[in-house]
């Protein structure tokens, strides 16, 4: 059985079904008596819903986490809201293989420009497209890491998992904070920042994904520099790539 919280609605997963509560119909939510594993989440309408973490550490955090952001007013109709279903089943197969797809598509795309150069424009063509994939590629994963990471402080602000990571010492000129997420699984967060604790936004369907809660104006050096870097490194690589074919 494992539980997650979305952030508005609480999955509880067992064999064969899954169990959503809205967070509005929570009423409280807390460790049971006598058993630090065991969570006891009570609805508006005295239903009570109990679910095992992995240990104490991640009962105590998941009760953090969600009491936290409980309703003043829960709504009344409680367990009316929960829903069980069957457990959906997983992605299609196309699904996990889409990203492979894509990239060999792309490679034979490049391959079959590259031989069109060839034959139209004859040689310098060819190893200027070929040299022009470095800068271009840099400046695609400049463009990726940037709007990555401005994504994830905007989304995770609204809608993640707030814990407080403590600092375990630097690793060269970044400060290691460690924390501990609703399942009971140890975290670590790099950042130019040198401070005792500093607050973490995570995903909880994927706890790897996460963002610090400074404020995002301070993304904007970074985000100048990186834009910098891309407009920059692209039209050398754009140009390097596709100068035969551009008027």
């Amino acid at each position: 059985m494992t539980t997650t919280f979305l952030g508005d609605t609480v999955v509880i997963e067992r064999a064969g079904e899954s169990t959503t509560i809205p967070l509005r119909v929570i009423r409280a939510v807390r460790a049971a008596e006598g058993r630090s594993r065991t969570v006891e989440i009570t609805l508006a309408d005295d239903a009570v819903h109990s679910v095992e973490a992995n240990n104490a550490t991640a009962a105590t955090a998941f009760v953090a986490a969600v009491a936290a952001v409980l309703p003043a007013r829960p709504d009344g109709r409680g367990s009316a809201l929960v829903r069980t279903e069957p457990s959906a089943a997983g992605p299609p197969l196309f699904a996990s293989r889409r990203n492979l797809v894509l990239f060999v598509t792309a490679v034979l795309g490049y391959l079959a420009y590259v031989t069109y150069l060839g034959v139209a424009h004859g040689a310098p063509a060819v190893i200027g497209a070929v040299i022009g994939l470095l800068p271009l590629g840099l400046a695609a994963l400049a463009a990726v890491q940037t709007v990555t990471r401005l994504y994830d402080k905007t989304v995770l602000r609204r809608r993640g998992v707030i814990v407080l990571a403590r600092s375990t010492g630097r690793l060269g000129k970044r400060s290691v904070y460690a924390f501990t997420d609703a399942g009971g699984n140890a975290h670590q967060y790099r950042s130019g920042l040198h401070a005792d604790t500093l607050e973490i936004a995570y995903d909880p369907a994927n706890p790897k994904r996460m963002a610090s809660m400074t404020p995002l104006v301070l993304e904007v050096p970074r985000v100048i520099v990186l834009v910098l870097f891309t407009a920059l490194f692209g039209a050398v690589g754009v140009g390097a790539v596709f100068g035969s074919v551009l008027p």
